[in-house]
């Protein structure tokens, strides 16, 4: 028996399919219907209280048939989280608060819900994730990275087994003995990368009748925090399981084509068009076929030439070190765009992966051959409970529900925020970006606050971080150097960014997920400062690393500096209203208005564009899953 839902025929209206999803979900309760619930929920808080130790175990046990018979009604539901908060008082000192109880009945629903950073999404997710394994329903609570799905099962352990569940937690270093032991857990704690290759790989192993290897148990209800790293900014990530394939020629393939690329130059050979994206041109692919005039085999087919040297010529001018990938232990290494963190076990296809080894004189790794593949975008609905939460869900609702019929909820704050922004700075140049930088963190530290200042890529870090030790500051640096495998480093970067006077130079890393607790000292001086320094693609990811600052009502402030040379501004904007815009201001003609209306714009296209991009996506997975079915190597209703 392995539980999960069948994927069903997608829409291919955008449109139609937002208005099938908003038929299709239940109504949201009433503020009433939530006051009342809160309400129940703190009387039963009382109820367990009375109760000693031997009676609330038989109350425990009683309550768990009931929620696996009944399901999950209000009156039961009520209970459960009563018998959670209590248990969490007990073991943390400190009450749940009401919109936690709110988030988590909403989620219990089938929502994605919301929650400013800062407001207690881990302890919102224990009672999403208790409540329904107390139903007897194997839970996968999915985090953004293997650190926090480790850190957080190991904090949770003892709450859970107060409530007699079991939690285990499965990272990339798990053996396939240690997650068939993990998966049998009530909850466990597991990035989504993770459970899909587990997932594909069950897939496999079912299809020759070999369950002795299949580690889940199904794929019953999944609770995601940070959905909207994982539901829309992975959507796409192409999840590949694969085997090794026979490299007899292949090595001498690659250098062909990347000794056939070094011969066009740009923009006569080839130009290039959009974010990564490069393009032959007729000037190009004439050379290109004088060049393999006399070459035999596969190289006098048009299609292959042209996709390997494309290949190629991505390898060579598109790709950067530091910025792409990092090169370690003569291995290449992909830094994942969302997180900022090294993305372990992928690899870019078509020969991509092997070329960049090439050139940076490492050992290419083995070429593989596509056995079975999914995406986010068709892994989770086939859920059968689905939800999540984030601090960053308002701006993709409509995608939400369209794709995973998830309607979102927004929980209010506990207290107002006193988060002060400042404007937007633009620099003339990179230089001078990265000395206002040092100069507004080295103002910042000297007034006793925190500082963190977040940077896009690992080159990039590096910039700010010479200009800082160039005028003889402290630091300390977290970005995909410090990866799981140096977690303990991370821990303690992480847990000294709050102390007063203390300047971070981070990446993505130290966005979603990444608690920064401040000093008395640090929050009496004005909480923490953060300096984004990167037009990100998404406003969602200029949230989450502002949310970092002025958690929970406190103190707190944060700044964007950046430079017209920044490679964002080119990518969706015409180069010559980029150059009035320039004009105006520098010459001081409203140009901070003008910064801040490009940002949006700049921002807003590339979400514009992402989402198009998904959705095309979509399409054509569901359309090979389709003609899979018809094959009978793929499950389709």
């Amino acid at each position: 028996m392995y539980p999960l839902k069948e994927l069903t025929r997608l829409s291919s209206s955008p449109m139609l399919a937002w208005l099938q999803a908003w038929w299709s979900v239940p109504p949201r309760p009433s503020a009433k219907q939530d006051r009342l619930f809160v309400e129940s929920v703190r009387q039963a808080q009382a109820q367990w209280a009375q109760h000693d130790i031997e009676a609330r175990a038989h109350h425990r046990v009683s309550l768990r048939v009931q929620l696996a018979t009944q399901g999950f009604d209000p009156f039961l539901t009520a209970q459960s989280f009563g018998l959670v908060t209590w248990v969490v008082q007990q073991h943390l000192g400190f009450e749940l608060h009401d919109v936690q109880l709110q988030a988590a009945s909403w989620m219990l629903g089938q929502r994605l819900v919301e929650m400013a950073t800062g407001e207690g999404k881990t302890l919102t997710v224990l009672l999403t994730a208790a409540t329904a394994a107390m139903a007897g329903v194997p839970v996968h609570v999915m985090t953004a990275n293997d650190y926090l799905a480790r850190r957080d099962a190991e904090q949770l352990r003892p709450i859970y087994a107060a409530l007699g569940l079991s939690v285990a937690y499965v990272t990339a270093a798990s053996t396939p003995a240690e997650r068939q032991i993990a998966y049998r857990a009530d909850v466990v704690h597991v990035t989504a990368k993770e459970v899909a290759f587990d997932h594909l790989r069950d897939r496999a192993a079912c299809s020759v009748g070999d369950a002795a290897n299949v580690v889940l148990r199904g794929l019953c209800m999944a609770v995601v925090d940070e959905a909207d790293g994982i539901l829309i900014d992975e959507a796409c990530t192409p999840l590949v399981l694969a085997g090794a394939a026979d490299l007899r020629l292949a090595d001498q393939r690659y250098r062909v084509a990347l000794f056939l690329a070094r011969q066009l130059t740009a923009p006569k050979d080839y130009v290039r068009t959009d974010g990564l994206q490069l393009m032959l041109t007729q000037d190009g692919k004439d050379k290109l076929e004088t060049l393999t005039s006399t070459m035999k085999g596969e190289w006098r087919w048009q299609r292959y030439r042209h996709g390997q040297v494309m290949c190629a010529l991505e390898a060579l001018h598109v790709f950067q070190r530091d910025v792409h990938y990092l090169v370690r232990d003569e291995a290449i290494h992909i830094i994942d765009a969302t997180t900022g963190r090294l993305a372990v076990g992928r690899s870019w296809s078509r020969g991509l992966h092997q070329m960049i080894a090439i050139k940076e004189s490492v050992p290419p790794q083995p070429e593989n051959e596509t056995l079975t593949q999914t995406s986010y975008q068709l892994l989770f609905p086939r859920y059968l409970r689905l939800a999540g939460l984030s601090g960053t869900l308002y701006e993709d609702r409509d995608e939400m529900l369209r794709v995973y019929h998830l309607p979102m909820c927004r929980v209010p704050l506990r207290n107002p925020s006193q988060r002060v922004i400042k404007p937007i700075h633009v620099c003339s140049t990179a230089a001078q970006k990265w000395a206002r930088v040092a100069e507004r963190a080295q103002a910042e530290s000297l007034c006793g606050r925190p500082v963190l200042i977040g940077t896009d890529t690992v080159a990039d870090s590096d910039a700010v971080a010479a200009v800082l030790s160039a005028l003889g500051l402290t630091y300390q640096m977290l970005n995909a150097r410090q990866d799981e495998a140096q977690g303990q480093q991370e821990t303690d970067v992480v847990a000294q960014a709050g102390t007063a006077g203390r300047i971070t130079v981070a990446t993505h890393m130290a966005g979603r997920g990444t608690d920064v607790h401040l000093s008395d000292e640090a929050l009496s001086n004005g909480g923490l400062h953060v300096i984004n320094t990167n037009l990100n693609r998404s406003r969602r990811i200029d949230r989450q690393l502002i949310g970092r600052c002025a958690r929970q009502g406190t103190a707190g402030s944060c700044e964007t500096i950046l430079s017209w040379e920044d490679a964002s501004w080119l990518e969706h904007t015409p180069n010559g209203l980029l150059k009035v815009l320039k004009h105006f201001a520098r010459a001081g003609m409203g140009g901070r208005v003008l910064a801040e209306w490009l940002c949006r714009h700049v921002q807003m296209s590339a979400e514009a564009r992402a989402r198009r991009n998904r959705w095309m996506m979509l399409q054509t997975d569901a359309q090979m899953a389709r003609q899979l079915a018809l094959a009978g190597r793929e499950d389709w209703d």
